[in-house]
């Protein structure tokens, strides 16, 4: 007659049961330990976790990173296909410390279709790398800085919200940015017959 394997465990813990009762009054019994039968279990994977301790997720943000943009292609864009459009200045300021540095101005941006200050944080990679070359007297290499636009002819400047182009692809094409002209490393100097000039119009001579 077999015996089914829920009975054979009944009679098991039964007996456990009265020789843990006998090693309580007699010296030198023996001693069984009980099984651990009736505890939960949870398994990973199979509606529990694994562990008691669970890794929150990173509720931050991601921050927005730059895009990787050509300074070269940028200009371009500036002097040729965004001819027509109306520029604005841009400027940076050193961040951190007790008190935020002055506007820096370093150029200007134009866009097509989209507002001045999307052209400015799409293009704050450049812009910043231009402002550290430009005046380095102003802006150290590691320095932190914000951006800032005109929003007219005068040279107040507004701070730019990074994020206003988080969500943003593709409309690299319709903003260009041209720096001022630095002579002493040649960045955005345009030269017609040995002279500086505007190369938007070259009838115009900057130096």
């Amino acid at each position: 007659m077999r015996m089914s394997p829920l009975l054979l465990l009944s009679l098991y813990v039964g007996f456990s049961s009265r020789v843990a009762s006998v090693s309580a009054f007699v010296p030198g019994a023996l001693h069984v330990q009980r099984p651990l039968l009736l505890q939960p279990m949870w398994m990973a994977g199979f509606g529990g976790s694994g562990g008691k301790n669970k890794k929150k997720g990173n509720k931050n943000k991601a921050a927005v990173v730059p895009q990787k943009l050509k300074a070269k292609t940028q200009w371009d864009r500036y002097c040729v296909n965004l001819k027509k459009s109306k520029s604005y200045s841009v400027a940076v300021r050193v961040t951190g410390g007790d008190e935020k540095g002055e506007w820096v101005k370093v150029g200007k941006v134009k866009s097509d279709g989209v507002t001045t200050e999307v052209a400015v944080i799409l293009q704050r990679g450049i812009i910043a790398e231009h402002s550290k070359r430009l005046r380095p007297d102003k802006v150290k290499p590691k320095d932190a800085v914000e951006w800032g636009y005109s929003k007219g002819d005068e040279e107040e400047f507004t701070l730019a919200d990074k994020t206003v182009a988080s969500n943003l692809k593709g409309v690299e094409r319709m903003v260009g940015f041209e720096g001022l002209p630095d002579p002493n490393t040649g960045s955005y100097c345009h030269y017609k017959e040995g002279r500086l000039v505007d190369k938007s119009d070259e009838t115009k001579q900057l130096a």
